[in-house]
């Protein structure tokens, strides 16, 4: 029984000592009475029935079990709870019904995933296809809307939009400069993004214009996008195609030995505000922060109405918490792991499919601090695809 079924229908909570458990649970499963998963607390376990099988439990059980205690949940136990405060009951109808509706729409819109194209601009394409705050859940396809969208925006490659309750996520994805091309009809060649000495070639379209153990400068044309054929003359394809090369890289860091280190004073700060309708209102009357330096944690809950009925309100928490700042002096062997960490990880990145031959360090030191450099060989794909620009039409 799901937390919505079991407050709008109503319920009973069961609760019995361990020691009466097992006789308990004998008479529910024999009796083929339903009742939710056991929950174990300070020594009784508690089970959910329907109000049905509640009813059938008390007409199969002789007696009850020493120590079991009953607690009926669920709207009407709360209507009889307060049936003589009829301002009340009638505010609560009320309430609940709106609220129960309201979960119906979708109140909060967040869009992720975009960095050039404005989320303006995705709204109003989405709001185009009746997509926008208040809109009943049920009343559009999403799927279609996000194709729709993606086929008319040149600048979108993928849309989504995830509903979850009351709040609405459209993930989107830009399109690169050469994505969605036709690749094989967008014409290019191959160059060489590195100076290099050929190890071997591998030509897949276009023509080969290197040959082995040649020696290569960068920017040098490898794969040749133009082919000059005697029958049809100059045509225009994609240069498609591996070239590895020998060549070698270097990679720097430089640590200084004077370095900023930030510590926290442990003195911080919270101020909340209440989100609805994608607007914020801020709770904390003072929305002073009385710390120069500081780092922001923010943490946002939902509200639900009884713990089951999801509300368009979300209580943001945000945390400020206060920092210094000094300066430290790093040890020469502190410094060297720290620019070799980092040489390391602009190497790993560059070399992650390179076969290396040999590897070397130098290191060089100042009063300012200590340098580190990183000389690979290694044998890659030197080769970098460029455009072919020809005349529109």
């Amino acid at each position: 029984m799901s937390k919505l079924s079991r407050f709008i229908f109503g319920a009973y909570l069961l609760s019995v000592p361990s020691s009466s458990a097992q006789k308990v649970f004998g008479l529910l499963i024999g009796a083929g009475i339903p009742f939710g998963k056991a929950k174990e607390e300070n020594g009784e376990y508690t089970v959910c029935l329907t109000r049905r099988g509640f009813r059938r439990y008390t007409e199969i059980c002789q007696e009850p079990s020493d120590g079991e205690r009953v607690r009926e949940i669920g709207l009407l136990a709360l209507l009889g709870r307060y049936r003589l405060r009829t301002g009340m009951l009638i505010g609560l109808l009320i309430f609940s019904l709106s609220v129960f509706l309201s979960s119906m729409f979708i109140w909060d819109i967040n869009v992720t995933g975009n960095t050039s194209i404005t989320e303006e601009e995705i709204m109003s394409r989405l709001d185009a296809y009746g997509f926008r705050l208040g809109t009943f859940k049920n009343s559009v396809d999403t799927r279609d809307i996000c194709r729709r969208i993606v086929l008319e925006a040149g600048n979108l490659s993928f849309m989504s939009v995830n509903v979850r309750g009351t709040v609405a996520t459209v993930v989107v994805r830009e399109r690169s400069d050469t994505e969605g091309e036709n690749e094989d009809a967008s014409p290019s060649n191959l160059v060489s993004g590195y100076d290099a000495q050929i190890e071997r070639v591998e030509v897949f379209g276009g023509v080969c214009e290197v040959k082995q153990l040649q020696t290569v400068k960068k920017g040098e044309l490898l794969i040749s996008g133009v082919i000059d054929s005697q029958a049809l003359g100059y045509r225009l394809v994609r240069a498609k195609g591996n070239v590895y090369g020998k060549t070698t890289l270097f990679f720097e860091a430089f640590v200084p030995f004077e370095q900023t280190q930030k510590t926290q004073t442990g003195a911080k700060i919270e101020k909340k505000s209440i989100k609805f309708f994608s607007k914020s209102l801020n709770l904390s009357k003072n929305t002073i922060i009385p710390y120069a330096k500081y780092d922001t944690i923010v943490k946002e809950r939902k509200l639900f109405l009884f713990g089951i009925i999801e509300l368009p309100i979300f209580v943001t928490t945000t945390t400020y918490i206060e920092y210094e700042e000094s300066t430290v002096t790093l040890s020469r062997n502190d410094a060297y792991k720290k620019a070799l960490h980092e040489v390391n990880s602009q190497s790993d990145t560059q070399l992650a499919d390179a076969d290396i031959l040999s590897k070397s360090l130098t290191l060089s030191e100042s009063e300012q601090g200590l340098s580190l450099s990183l000389e690979a060989e290694c044998v890659l794909n030197i080769a970098k695809e460029i455009k072919i620009e020809t005349a529109r039409r």
